[in-house]
């Protein structure tokens, strides 16, 4: 409804402050007083500003004859009046509360204000100082406008008038409106303060029931991490003390714990933090607007499927984050305790990841110390079997011990001890791995299944370091693995860790760059004595003198010839062996053999030397890569 301003009309003159001389006017007072004290003694009964008003309207209406009457009190922001009560009865006040006095088109007020006295419309229809669209909607005929003055300044504003017929006001009824109408204005400043300080008070009351809260709030969690409570403790803490749902995650997205309040177990609870809604664009822009304090409140966004608010609480420690507390606003709004709640749970989220994370570090840090002793050949076994016993480890249960470098490139780094020992962890095969650094690059202590036989577990470790180079690979760096024969006590990890840098050594001489593989010292045999001290000018000599003739790539033939001489020595120099093994018959075998002796000259089915030399050069042809020639290439 369109603002209305009540008119202005001709000004009646201010009576002086001397007593009224007629005794009627002195029975006016008496009355004016009678209803002060009325309206006095109304003030500590009434608690709404409303009533008071109203009992104002209607004693002024009563001294000064008048039918009808509205009230304004000023606004201090604005200096305009606004309607706050009408008289007779309340039907009214919703239509006076939409009005407004004072504007610029105001005349009749601005002249109320600038006087401080009473001014009267004889005519309010045609006199040009009101608003006449407002006194035709209201039909009034003539006005008298009583400001009500306190400590030299309007607070209000009454208009008296009589509903549709004209009224001639008195000077006696001028008078008695805007006496009374002062004394009002000191019993609406009075419960104006009254209200304030009840106000006033009631704050201080709740915010005593907030600290109250808060202190026992704090109490709960900080109980919870004196009893070492963890991450899904503290989730199921903060969802019981908002009665909101809550999770936490870390800082790279994962969802580490969640809770929510027992009445809501049944229901699907959206979380903003997964990935199905963080990736959605609404979900960013409101994450990115939240800045560097990743805290505060975003949400709701129908645009993602999610129509709750959800509060956030960064987890961090120092200059550290460690992920988000997130509390989603389900049930009922956010209160003024939600968020401090969400921080001090998040402070305790922190606390406990930074716990975890230390507890962590040592235990990689003894864990990598105890892989450390063993290769070096601690002589304390004792000492060295109870450290391994308390982190776990079985000394007497078979071991391979892995070394992980670079190719011979030099190029890239290699991943940390964590890494290695968490993508191990991952990997199908269960057990042991104790990861440290070493000269050679990363040293991985590996347990084996001994229910399996020996040669079938070796091989089993050997696919499962593939496994993890393969998972740890990046574009930089190539990654290469040796792995040793079989740990069963304490005494053999030494002899062990010298067989892996001999097969380590042959890889970074001999495989070719940017090619990642694996090989144990049963793939090499003893051949890796020889090759680990020789140059790889003098291995590639010495395979072309030996296998030339066969080293033809894209010739079938010598493919066969070559799958052939890998699968005789590998079957222990058996040709019926070699034959089941390559599905072949066994007189294939051999004739395969002879056709190897008339292009090498190398007799490998009958002499002891010639075996020697072609097996040294098939082992440095298989580890630089020629096709059907690598560990578990088909014949």
């Amino acid at each position: 409804m369109a603002e209305q301003q009540l008119p202005v009309a001709g000004e009646a003159p201010r009576p002086g402050v001397a007593a009224p001389a007629s005794a009627s006017a002195h029975s006016a007072y008496r009355a004016a007083v009678r209803a002060f004290g009325d309206i006095a003694g109304a003030l500590n009964e009434t608690a709404e500003q409303d009533d008071l008003l109203h009992l104002i309207a209607m004693h002024i209406c009563e001294l000064a004859g008048i039918s009808r009457c509205s009230v304004y009190l000023r606004d201090p922001k604005t200096e305009l009046f606004r309607g706050q009560v009408g008289h007779p009865g309340r039907e009214g006040d919703s239509q006076v509360k939409r009005l407004v006095a004072g504007t610029e088109a105001d005349r009749f007020t601005h002249e109320i204000v600038a006087t401080l006295r009473p001014v009267v419309l004889t005519d309010a229809l045609h006199d040009p100082r009101p608003i006449r669209s407002t006194m035709r909607h209201w039909g009034i005929r003539s006005m008298l406008g009583v400001p009500m003055v306190l400590r030299g300044e309007v607070v209000g504003l009454v208009f008296l008038d009589d509903a549709d017929h004209p009224h001639t006001f008195t000077e006696e009824e001028t008078e008695l409106a805007s006496t009374f109408a002062d004394m009002a204005a000191v019993v609406i400043a009075q419960a104006q303060m009254t209200a304030r300080l009840r106000s006033s008070l009631k704050t201080v009351a709740r915010q005593n029931d907030l600290l109250r809260r808060a202190a026992s709030m704090d109490d709960r969690l900080t109980e919870l991490v004196l009893e070492g409570g963890n991450l899904s403790e503290i989730a199921a803490a903060a969802a019981e003390l908002t009665g909101k749902p809550c999770d936490i995650y870390d800082g790279d997205g994962r969802r580490l714990a969640g809770a929510v309040p027992a009445w809501l177990e049944d229901k699907a609870i959206p979380r903003v933090l997964d990935p199905e809604y963080r990736s959605v664009p609404a979900v960013k822009e409101a994450l990115d607007a939240l800045g560097d304090k990743d805290s505060g409140v975003i949400g709701p966004l129908p645009a993602a499927g999610l129509n709750h608010r959800f509060l956030l609480a960064p987890i961090t420690t120092r200059d550290d984050s460690w992920g988000s507390l997130v509390v989603m606003e389900f049930g009922s709004r956010f209160g003024p305790l939600d968020m401090h709640i969400a921080r001090r749970a998040a402070t305790n989220a922190a606390l406990e990841l930074s716990a975890e994370r230390r507890a962590a570090r040592a235990e990689w840090d003894a864990r990598s110390s105890l892989a450390g002793e063993l290769i070096r050949g601690n002589p304390d076994v004792v000492a060295l079997r109870r450290r391994a016993e308390y982190l776990g480890v079985d000394l007497d249960a078979p071991h391979v011990v892995c070394l992980v470098g670079t190719d011979g490139s030099g190029a890239g780094a290699l991943p940390t001890a964590a890494e290695f020992s968490a993508a191990f962890a991952e990997t199908a095969e269960a057990g042991t791995a104790l990861a440290t650094g070493v000269t050679e690059g990363m040293l991985v202590v590996l347990a084996l299944d001994a229910s399996r036989p020996a040669l079938e577990t070796i091989g089993r470790a050997r696919d499962r370091v593939a496994s993890v180079l393969e998972q740890l690979a990046a574009p930089d760096v190539t990654l290469v693995g040796a792995v040793s024969t079989r740990c069963g006590a304490p005494a053999d990890y030494p002899g062990a860790y010298g067989q892996a840098q001999q097969v380590m050594a042959c890889l970074q001489s001999f495989a070719q760059e940017g090619r990642a593989l694996v090989l144990t010292a049963d793939d090499l045999g003893p051949g890796r004595l020889f090759l680990a001290s020789s140059s790889r000018v003098e291995a590639d000599r010495f395979a072309n003198d030996a296998l030339s003739a066969l080293l033809v790539e894209g010739d079938a033939a010598m493919a066969d010839l070559l799958a052939t001489l890998r699968m005789f020595f590998d079957n222990s120099r058996s040709v019926r062996k070699s034959a089941q093994a390559l599905d072949v018959h066994e007189n294939t075998v051999r004739y395969r053999l002879g056709r190897i002796e008339e292009l090498t000259g190398l007799a490998v089915g009958s002499d002891s030397d010639d075996q020697l030399t072609a097996q040294l050069a098939l082992l440095i042809v298989r580890i630089q890569g020629w096709p059907g020639t690598l560990p578990g290439a088909a014949g």
